[in-house]
Parts: structure tokens; sequence; C-alpha cells
């Protein structure tokens, strides 16, 4: 009896996940699901305190107890598995750069609204209803990203406050921040066109329990510069070049354009930070850029679609998303071994450049000559 509830309990929480993806951290889906495991893991606790004592009456089997067993542990490993699952789909896609709180990146959940919205919009005229819902999909995605981007470079902004960063730094974190809102605006511009109506951003709470920056601000930053930054970013850029190139829709073509441009930037701006911060501490920061350069190639390839949209994308005309400027994950991937190999040796290469005293290294960034 205790063993079959739970299994239901199991169930019904598999289900939730498979119909609501992503949207099983809203609040009110999350506290479900977080019940419907912790039903699961107490009936599976019963089912097994009840199975021992029929095994003691010799009135039962082992199998029960087993199945019991295995149900208890079922429910946190597809509790913790399910926010995995997530948090994985959620690499799809999308430019800017990662906002990371307490271990795990976050994005904000979207809602009905139209107070993000602004710049032109594409005509998605000739377009099947299945391509239309999948590029809304897509730059909804982006908007997202580009939303967390805005306060990831705050967080960057308030590390190099920390370490006594030249007003440049500070400066360039900025003016980042800024081009990111306005690529959070373009990119749901973009949606409300292929999707008919606009969405906007929930708030994000998660933010008010405090940014984590590591034990070693400085090397945070160097670490968090070489991959978020001069690999990933440079990367983005690629990618949005790329599709700029591809693309036949006036406004999207725009937006990427855009997007690929102030991207490189943000690149440039990472590369900086790395040279400073090296520059400023080489004993603290060598060993921590080397050990990165180390396990680049395992930094996680974003993938064209994510794990959520895939059915979306696949159910859309091929030729007419490549038209309005989405390009197939086996040409991202390309993209990224490129890039990838790119960023190694330039990372090398300035690993054993003389070293350079700080000021000269800003000095440097205002000429144009950092990277």
């Amino acid at each position: 009896m205790m063993f079959g509830v739970s299994i239901v309990a199991g169930l019904s929480n598999f289900g939730l996940f498979l119909a609501l993806g992503p949207d099983v951290f809203d609040d009110a889906a999350f506290v479900v699901f977080t019940a419907l495991a912790m039903a699961q893991f107490g009936f599976a606790v019963a089912a097994i305190v009840m199975g021992i004592m029929a095994l003691r009456s010799k009135q039962g089997g082992v199998g029960p107890l087993l199945l019991g067993i295995l149900s208890m542990l079922g429910a946190p490993l597809g509790w913790f598995g399910g926010i995995l699952a997530v948090g994985l789909s959620g690499l799809g896609g999308a430019w800017g750069r990662p906002l990371r709180v307490r271990g795990r990146q976050l994005h904000p959940n979207l809602r009905e609204g139209s107070d993000w919205t602004r710049g032109e919009q594409p005509c998605p005229d000739g377009l099947d209803e299945a391509t239309r819902v999948a590029l809304a999909a897509l730059w909804l995605h982006d908007a997202q990203k580009e939303h967390a981007s805005v306060p990831a470079f705050s967080r960057v902004s308030w590390m190099l406050a920390a370490v006594g960063a030249p007003a440049e730094l500070l400066e360039g974190a900025h003016r980042a921040a800024m081009e990111e809102i306005e690529h959070t605006r373009l990119c749901f511009a973009l949606a409300a066109g292929y999707a008919g109506h606009s969405r906007t951003v929930d708030a994000m709470p998660d933010l008010l329990c405090g940014m984590d920056f590591g034990d070693d601000p400085l090397v945070t930053l160097a670490v968090e510069s070489l991959e978020d930054g001069c690999l990933l970013e440079d990367y983005n850029a690629d990618v949005a070049a790329a599709c700029a190139r591809a693309c036949r829709e006036p406004a999207t073509l725009r937006v990427l354009q855009i997007i690929a441009e102030e991207e490189r930037s943000h690149a440039h701006f990472s590369w900086q930070v790395l040279r400073w911060v090296l520059a400023r501490d080489p004993a603290r920061v060598r060993p921590a850029i080397e050990r990165a350069l180390a396990r680049l190639d395992r930094y996680p390839r974003p993938t064209a679609v994510s794990r959520d949209k895939q059915v979306l994308v696949e159910r859309a005309d091929a030729e007419a998303m490549l038209a309005h400027g989405r390009l197939p994950d086996a040409r991202w991937a390309e993209i990224w071994q490129a890039r990838l190999s790119s960023t190694r040796e330039d990372v090398r290469a300035m690993l054993e450049a003389p070293a350079v005293r700080p000021r000269e290294d800003v000095r440097l960034m205002q000429l144009g000559g950092a990277r």
C-alpha cells in the first residue's frame, strides 16, 4: 500500500516536471514539486518499515522491501536530477555573460508585459505557425540571458572595486551592463514580433541573497574573465556574426549585428581585466589562470537550442529558421572549436609575454593595445 502511494507520488512529480520544464522553478510549482518528492520519500520509508516488520513476522518477502528502498532513493535523486536537467537546459543559445549566484546560473522567469520591449520588430509574414513559435521562444530565451548579464556585469564591477581596479575597468563593466540592457530590450522586441504579443521579466529575489565572490575576488575575476568573458563572449560574438551573415530579415539582422559588435567589445573588456589582475598579483593569479586553461575543454559548450525548446525547433521550417538568423547546432559546434583553440593560444601567449606593471597595462587599454 505505502509503496504504491510512493510510486504514484514519484510518477506525479515526473509528470509535473515534464509538463512545466523550467517553469517548475516558479514559486507555486516548485512548492508542489518539492512536496511530491517529500511525499514519495516519506511513503517509501513507511513501506520499508512495513516490509521489515513483514519479514520479521515471516509474512512477506524481500521484494517489497527492495522496491521501497529504490523508491526512497529515487525521491532525492529525482529532485536533484530535475534541478540539474533544468539548469543544463538553460545553456542553449543566447548571448551575454552568465549570472552566477551561489554556484548556479540564474536568469529571470517571464510574465506578461511590455516594459522591456523596445526596438524594431521583424515581419513574420510567410512563416508558418511552428516556425514563428520557435523563433519567439528562442528570442525570449536570449532576452532572459541578456537580462541576467546586467547584474552579472554589476557583480564584476563590485569585485573590481573591491580589489582596487582602475577607473577604466569599472567604466568598462558599467558600459557593458548598459549595452546588455539594450540587448534585452531588442531581444524582447524581436520575440514580440514573432509571437504577436510581448513578455517581460519577473522579479529575481535570489539576487537579494547576496553574491558569491569566492575566497579570493582577484582569482575569481581572473578565472571568470577567462572562461565567461575571453572564451564565451568572444564565442557569442562569433555566433552572432555568423547568424547575421545567414539572416535575411532586416530587423533581426540589425539586432544580430549590434550583438556581434558589442559582445566582441565585452570579450575585449574581459581580456583587459585578465591582463590587469595578472599584472596586479602574478603569484596569486597566474596559477589560477593556468588551472583554468588546463580545464578549458570542460567548459560547457552552449548549444543552438536549449533542451526544453528542442521540440519546438524540430517542428519549425529549417530553411526559414536560417533565413531568420538561427544556425543549426552543428555550426555552433564548429565555431566553438575554433574559438576554444584561439582562446587557448591567446592565453598561452599572454602568460609567456613579459610582465607588465598594472599602470602600464591601463595605459595600453586606453591606447587599444590591451589584447
